[in-house]
């Protein structure tokens, strides 16, 4: 194992003195580059939320529930929190009362069906290239947290912020309300400041909708993803890079 030698390759001598917790130092700041990646539509091929909602729901049940909000929806498309709204009602009708353990198997077989059939290829390319660099990768989505963190684990990113869902811990049930906030919008950019720990200065950013242009305006290389293949990355790409 690389522990087991020192830098010319020899083995440490046996009798060197084992560092005590006094002698360890603290973790110094990240410096690594950041770089953002979206989820719905930016690393997967498509908004994934239905997708897990009729994994607890029958198809027929979700239908409904989203037609019996649908002028929520329609205000929805203007964003922000008529968005946040809309996915509030939807989520109260369609979670509330699950167990987290109904909650959390519909979540994993959602990150398997994702897997096996929903992630951009070249997003994963660009994932690969980025790891290649030393980067530091987080997925930040308004979509669960729960089958995002699954997801991103198979692509080799342990960093997530995603949304939440609120559980009573006195039943071990879903209460159907989210856990914070929506991920999306501003809540992006502060999210991801509090999680690094200092002002989100991202080297690069990937998005496709509304709710990613906060934190795309906070990147030096702010990558807009559309329909099209994003090229492979061989060098370091222009400022405002564009893929429509």
């Amino acid at each position: 194992m690389e522990g087991d030698h020192g830098a010319d390759g020899a083995r440490p001598s046996v009798s060197a003195r084992p560092k005590s917790a006094g002698d360890l130092e603290a973790p110094g700041p990240d410096h690594r580059p950041v770089v953002a990646f979206d989820f719905d539509g930016t690393i997967t091929r498509k908004d994934t939320l239905r997708l897990f909602l009729t994994r607890i729901r029958s198809r027929r049940v979700v239908a409904s529930t989203l037609l019996r909000h649908a002028p929520q929806l329609a205000l929805a498309l203007q964003g922000g929190q008529a968005r946040d709204r809309a996915k509030a009602l939807i989520c109260l009708d369609v979670l509330g009362g699950l167990t987290r353990t109904e909650a959390e198997s519909a979540a994993a077989d959602t990150a398997e069906a994702i897997k096996r059939s929903l992630i951009r290829i070249d997003t994963s390319a660009r994932i690969r290239w980025h790891q290649a660099a030393g980067h530091r990768i987080i997925v930040v989505s308004a979509s669960f947290e729960a089958y995002v963190k699954i997801v991103a684990a198979s692509l080799g990113i342990d960093e997530v912020i995603a949304t939440g869902w609120e559980v009573d811990p006195t039943q071990d049930v879903l209460t159907g309300r989210l856990a914070g906030t929506n991920v999306r919008g501003d809540a992006k950019v502060d999210l991801i400041a509090s999680h690094i720990h200092g002002p989100c200065d991202l080297a690069y950013a990937y998005g496709n909708s509304s709710g990613d242009t906060a934190m795309l305006a906070r990147a030096t290389h702010p990558i807009w993803v559309g329909r099209r293949h994003m090229p492979e990355l061989l060098e370091e790409p222009p400022a405002g890079d564009s893929i429509h």
